[in-house]
């Protein structure tokens, strides 16, 4: 397995995954620390918290659109690099597991998610300097609640990446999971998003009250992930036709 992963990280060396993953986030950050900066005046009067203000200002299209938007581009990009020419076809004749291929790539998709999340709180955190916001940090707001949202991703991430490594045209799965994604927003403001895994970030980042209590998308999301990456695994294993 330590082989696989060292072999699927690798070949992230020559890809814009990784360069899209790092600057996406700084990007929205920059977005919401000048929204903050605009109406500074409308988001302090009464007294708000800077830091948690500039979380906000930064969350809101981050979790809605961009977080889904970008574990798409990621797992499709992960799970499909063999597939160019029939690759996979080929690769899968050495001596691998295909389990090994299957558990390596998702496990590496879920770690640039990852990366993707903690480079969102360090430009959180960078932000917050660079304007001189006042008070300690808070370390609840800047790094654990990105952390909630990245295991609220998780039902997200391994749709996105059963469709993109059982689908060979690449349009479907990115489609679908951009698709999904855009009218999140929309749905998490309904009774609804409990059935849709794509609200399921927005509620960990900006939930308030009734998610503090209801630890629904944590153990809902977990759940999901775990039952299809088994499922997922077993069809990848009895596929017979993979491109």
């Amino acid at each position: 397995m330590k082989k696989m992963l060292e072999v699927e990280l690798l070949k992230l060396k020559n890809s814009w995954v990784l360069l899209v993953a790092t600057l996406a986030p700084g990007f929205m950050v920059f977005q919401g620390v000048a929204n903050f900066l605009r109406y500074y005046e409308l988001f302090t009067s009464r007294g708000q918290n800077v830091w948690h203000q500039i979380y906000l200002q930064s969350s809101i299209f981050y979790v809605s659109a961009m977080l889904p938007v970008l574990i798409t581009l990621i797992m499709v990009s992960i799970a499909r690099i063999e597939y160019k020419s029939g690759g996979l076809r080929y690769f899968l004749t050495l001596p691998v597991k295909r389990s090994g291929v299957y558990a390596a790539k998702l496990i590496v998709g879920c770690m640039v998610c990852l990366f993707n999340v903690l480079v969102f709180s360090l430009s959180l955190l960078v932000a917050g300097k660079v304007i001189n916001a006042p008070g300690s940090i808070p370390y609840d707001i800047i790094l654990t609640k990105p952390l909630m949202v990245y295991i609220a991703s998780l039902p997200v991430m391994i749709i996105t990446f059963l469709l993109s490594i059982n689908i060979s045209q690449m349009g479907i799965p990115l489609g679908i999971g951009i698709g999904f994604a855009l009218p999140s927003l929309l749905v998490a403001n309904t009774r609804y998003w409990v059935f849709y895994p794509w609200t399921y970030p927005i509620m960990a980042a900006l939930g308030g009250d009734f998610f503090e209590k209801a630890y629904f998308p944590f153990a809902a999301g977990f759940l999901i992930f775990v039952l299809l990456a088994f499922a997922g695994l077993r069809w990848f294993m009895e596929k017979d036709v993979l491109d």
